[in-house]
């Protein structure tokens, strides 16, 4: 499996701050398999400043994030040069007036 990012467009998405943030884009990459009773999931957010390839070293086989046993999920958080970030925002949101993001977001979406 590529280590590259699938990009989720989640359009427009409301914040926990209050703000809509439009045209949401969540970088996001996968391990492992998806369970039937759909139990086996782990959401593995990645550290902020970081991407899921800084992290991808702690999955594998006999590890704690193991994908024979888990399907781990790993949203590059917002604002990390992946996802959405103030440079490929747009107005009222780019630049400096980037809104606050929280761990909760990134979840959320």
């Amino acid at each position: 499996m590529s280590n590259d990012p699938t990009i989720f467009e989640a359009g427009s998405v409301l914040l926990q701050s209050g703000l809509t943030y439009r045209n949401t884009r969540l970088a996001y990459r996968t391990w492992g398999a998806l369970n039937a009773e759909r139990s086996n999931t782990i959401l593995w957010l990645t550290p902020f400043g970081a991407h899921h390839r800084d992290i991808a070293f702690m999955v594998g086989a006999g590890r704690a994030l193991d994908p024979d046993k888990y399907f781990i999920v790993t949203p590059n958080l917002f604002g990390n040069g992946l996802s959405s970030l103030p440079s490929n925002a747009v107005s009222p949101f780019d630049g400096s007036r980037w809104p606050h993001f929280t761990a909760a977001d990134n979840v959320q979406v």
